[in-house]
């Protein structure tokens, strides 16, 4: 009897209807999960709209929506052992802004209950871990082996007047659980923020990071031709206009 051929068609269609359905809208927003990130061009490129955003595969998708699913279930496992979560007012997500609302970000929760601090509010934030990448962040803690999701908790701890915050790192491979506690620190938030009133109010394009194109931190970048090459246009739109000017609550035009 012939073998029966590798079934990957299916597999494909699926990875297809993820990308069909992915909302390919561009956030209005600077976005504080992205804050982190050491590139402060790159997230004034994003924040202006002045090139596509990244693109992902289908398997991506899927894979972004698993960290989700593990969020919600990482809450009931939570409230199982008697932690409580806040309503959000808006019944979705806890939400914050700054900076006339060019700036947010949407918390995963607000939680008391922990057996570490049973009366503390926190900051809840979960995020999936491969292998690897959970080790590391046992071993270093979450400020040394991943500052973006630091950054991004200090900016939550800023803007909700919340003093701690709750890292939960899942390990995917063992379902492993990691929790640390993470207090605020006005330096650091201060830092973040002054970081996003910066990219928001400069009006040309902030140093690049580099000026190697082959080191790490430009290799995979999406925009890494765009910003080096020059050979890539900015896309036309309020947004990469001269006379555009962020202001409280939207945009300022200097021309009409």
């Amino acid at each position: 009897m012939a073998p029966l051929p590798k079934p990957q068609a299916t597999a494909d269609a699926i990875y297809r209807a993820y990308e069909a359905g992915h909302d390919e809208r561009e956030r209005p927003y600077l976005g504080l999960s992205a804050i982190g990130e050491p590139c402060e061009r790159k997230l004034w490129y994003g924040f202006r709209w002045a090139y596509e955003p990244e693109k992902f595969d289908g398997r991506m998708l899927r894979l972004f929506q698993t960290g989700h699913r593990e969020e919600a279930r990482l809450i009931a496992d939570l409230e199982r052992i008697g932690c409580t979560f806040e309503p959000a007012p808006d019944g979705d997500q806890h939400a914050v802004e700054a900076f006339g609302g060019h700036v947010r970000g949407h918390l995963d929760g607000i939680m008391t209950g922990l057996p570490e601090a049973p009366a503390a509010r926190h900051v809840f934030e979960a995020k999936t871990h491969n292998a690897k990448s959970f080790r590391d962040v046992v071993s270093k803690g979450v400020e040394a082996s991943k500052p973006r999701h630091h950054d991004q908790m200090q900016g939550y701890m800023a803007l909700t007047g919340i003093q701690r915050a709750a890292y939960f790192a899942v390990e995917k491979d063992t379902d492993t659980i990691h929790l640390e506690r993470v207090a605020y620190s006005p330096l650091a938030g201060a830092g973040v923020l002054a970081k996003a009133d910066r990219i928001v109010r400069a009006q040309e394009p902030p140093a690049r990071i580099t000026d190697t194109p082959d080191s790490y931190l430009c290799r995979f970048c999406h925009m890494a031709d765009a910003c080096h090459g020059g050979r890539t246009w900015a896309r036309r739109n309020c947004r990469t206009c001269l006379h555009a000017t962020p202001v409280d609550g939207g945009w300022s035009c200097a021309r009409h």
